[in-house]
């Protein structure tokens, strides 16, 4: 029988050799070296990242995947915002200027994958199923409608919120300034999600700063992370994408940065740059792209800019007529926008009118109904529930042919078809 002794020494060997052949297995391998012509020099590249140059082993760093994915590795620098070197899928060293651009120093005896190719197919469009904005019907890609549920989100606001607005932007001559009283109407009626899409048109002076900016705010926090990161680097460029590696060495790899960049890189080649089209590239199920957002995206798009023109767009047809007042009459009292002759609201109780001749008074839809519109024209504005309450009702209604359907269409901003 085996002394206990024995047995120790033997569980101790059997560690001793298994740590040893563990460290063995683990120990990076050489995979190749990198030869940088320019500066005659050359480097050792090992399967943990690390690059070693020959003859100066002091000299080393860690090698990264390209965070733009446009090349395979981003190699160590010094400064890599203002100088980045990469081993692209080609096997070729490259130097990134941000002056200078880029330009092949040398080469590499490494292999590199399959380079990544994401080919940009653009969306089907159905030229009967859009919106209809300022400057015409306006499609939408068919596999983003729903048709079950064609009805946004009511635009409005009280008549005291319209006359604050009216105040504020009146001029010491005594003029009023009618771009800040409709900017400050649409930051009134709208809600906070569709005040960051009427801001991303109205701040973006191209398509792609437009695409950009939309995609950060219908995403998550990683879509407004990329978005912000591929503006800086857009705002630097331009459309010379050559350089967005060196603009994006600072980052972390992320294959959903990479498939963004993509995405508007490959509709600039067809002249085809809009958020539309880079939703549907980089995957619109990441985006918040319910009726509601459709509708004001597309009116934004379309307005320039405009708060006129948004709000007549997205707040419905009868926002257009209540705002023209507000321009030519003045606010409230009998005549006056938001007042006792507010178009919005008389037509939300021509709708509770004809809901009650269907349904009888005591009905649960003609009082919530009737509440909803008596909350809208008095509550606290384009948050309330009252608003949902009344898109709900017009997503339910709003597709009958009888009066109800046709009343709710002249009211409620909708998707057509």
């Amino acid at each position: 029988m085996e002394t206990l002794h024995l047995r120790l020494m033997k569980l101790f060997v059997c560690l001793l050799l298994l740590s040893f052949f563990s460290n063995l297995y683990s120990q990076p391998v050489l995979l190749g070296r990198i030869y940088d012509q320019a500066h005659q020099q050359s480097f050792a590249l090992y399967s943990d990242g690390m690059m070693i140059q020959d003859g100066n082993p002091m000299n080393r760093g860690l090698a990264q995947r390209d965070p733009s994915g446009m090349m395979y590795l981003r190699l160590p620098a010094a400064n890599p915002q203002q100088k980045a070197f990469f081993l692209d899928y080609s096997r070729n060293v490259i130097e990134i200027d941000y002056v200078q651009g880029a330009r092949v120093i040398g080469y590499s005896d490494i292999q590199p994958p399959a380079q990544p190719v994401m080919n940009y197919t653009p969306p089907q469009y159905s030229p009967n199923v859009g919106i209809q904005t300022a400057n015409g019907f306006q499609p939408l890609p068919s596999q983003i409608v729903d048709v079950n549920n064609p009805y946004g989100n009511l635009m409005i606001t009280n008549e005291q919120t319209a006359a604050n607005c009216y105040n504020q932007s009146m001029g010491f001559n005594g003029a009023l300034d009618q771009q800040k009283f409709g900017d400050c109407m649409v930051e009134n009626m709208a809600g906070k999600k569709e005040n960051e899409i009427y801001k991303c048109v109205k701040n973006a002076s191209t398509a792609e700063e437009q695409a950009l900016c939309l995609v950060g705010t219908m995403g998550g926090a990683n879509e407004r992370k990329i978005s912000q990161s591929l503006l800086k680097c857009y705002q630097q460029y331009g459309n010379d994408y050559s350089k967005y590696p060196l603009c994006l060495a600072g980052e972390s790899s992320d294959p959903e940065l990479q498939k963004l960049l993509s995405c508007v890189q490959q509709q600039g080649q067809y002249g085809q740059v809009n958020f539309m089209n880079t939703a549907m590239c980089y995957g619109a199920g990441k985006l918040n792209l319910n009726t509601e957002a459709q509708i004001v995206v597309q009116c934004a798009v379309t307005s320039g800019g405009q708060p006129y023109v948004f709000a007549g767009c997205a707040g419905g047809q009868l926002m257009a007529r209540e705002l023209d007042k507000c321009l030519t009459i003045g606010v409230g009292g009998d005549s006056g926008c938001f007042g006792k002759n507010n178009d919005i609201v008389k037509g939300l109780n021509k709708i509770g009118s004809e809901l009650q001749n269907q349904f009888g008074p005591t009905n649960d839809i003609v009082k919530t109904w009737n509440a909803s519109v008596h909350d809208i024209q008095y509550g606290p504005g384009q948050n309330h529930e009252a608003v949902k309450i009344i898109r709900n009702v017009g997503n339910e209604l709003g597709k009958a042919g009888n009066n109800i359907g046709k009343e709710i269409k002249k009211v409620l901003p909708r998707i057509k078809w």
